[in-house]
């Protein structure tokens, strides 16, 4: 009967704080309103001992109207998908723990380093198309796993990937090292265009820390990718299911030696042209070497 008495109560309007103040029904937690009555206060304080509500705090307000006009302002620019006909993924535009994406002409470096923490917790996100020229002028693409940066003394980065030395890409890169990546991100909708040369690294290689970093990414690798450089060779007839050493361990269970067969690819920049769909902005960067032979990127904005 009482809990009745005070919803009934609570559904009437009450004024709010100021002398002629319009009736505006039941308001919002004073965080969020302004001073209130105190007998408004204590009839809310009822209301939350009956219908508990989760508080509202000025901050979750805040970051609601943040979030409201974000979405307004890509939906009249045309941004978001279907904006014709109403709002759609807010919680995407307005997720604060994703880094900003910058809409100046900045290296794309710097660029894609934000790129890739966008997609980090996306299957798949880290797989890259590749093109290279076979011996005849016909281009091969293949999709690879980009696995990091490898830096060198005269400030350039390499894209590292991997490889079987029995694979067709092997001798393609022989005849011409020249390639193109092609990396998309589907969480922010950008795509890279990458240029340059491909330079392999096997057992053979005289570069001492080139070698380190071979040894180091075939300890970085899952045990079954491991087995695969103990395979048949890759493109002949079928020979049956291979039977390589268990995760490319020994007996003890420790990593065996990287066999001849495992390449790791490095694909050194030259060019990058970059295009983000959520409003066409296009960028393309050219590699520069100064007289001392260090390298510095050029970026500006182009038409897409």
């Amino acid at each position: 009967m009482r809990a009745g008495l005070a919803l009934s109560i609570l559904q009437r309007p009450v004024q709010s704080a100021g002398a002629g103040a319009a009736n505006r029904g039941i308001p919002l937690p004073s965080s969020c309103r302004g001073p209130l009555y105190r007998p408004r206060a204590r009839l809310l304080r009822i209301q939350n001992h009956l219908l508990p509500v989760p508080r509202v705090t000025p901050w979750a307000c805040r970051a609601d109207a943040r979030a409201s006009s974000t979405v307004m302002a890509h939906a009249s620019s045309g941004t978001v998908s279907g904006a014709g006909d109403g709002l759609t993924d807010a919680a995407k535009l307005a997720d604060a723990d994703l880094p900003p994406v910058k809409d100046d002409a900045v290296p794309w470096l710097e660029r894609i380093e934000g790129s890739i923490a966008r997609s980090r917790k996306i299957r798949g996100g880290n797989y890259v198309q590749i093109a290279t020229v076979s011996p005849e002028g016909l281009p091969c693409c293949r999709t690879v796993v980009f696995r990091g940066w490898v830096p060198s003394a005269s400030g350039q980065k390499a894209m590292k990937m991997i490889t079987d030395l029995r694979s067709e890409k092997v001798g393609q890169i022989a005849a011409s090292p020249a390639c193109e990546m092609v990396w998309w991100f589907s969480k922010s909708s950008e795509q890279y265009r990458i240029s340059g040369e491909l330079q392999l690294v096997g057992a053979d290689c005289t570069d001492q820390e080139l070698l380190n970093q071979r040894k180091q990414q075939w300890g970085n690798l899952s045990d079954p990718a491991r087995e695969q450089f103990f395979w048949e060779s890759p493109g002949v007839s079928f020979s049956g299911r291979p039977d390589p050493p268990v995760g490319g361990r020994d007996a003890e269970g420790n990593v065996l030696t990287a066999p001849d067969t495992f390449l790791l690819m490095l694909l050194w920049p030259k060019k990058v042209k970059y295009l983000r769909l959520t409003d066409n902005f296009a960028q393309a960067d050219q590699l520069q070497l100064d007289a001392a032979a260090r390298a510095a990127w050029t970026c500006q904005r182009v038409n897409p």
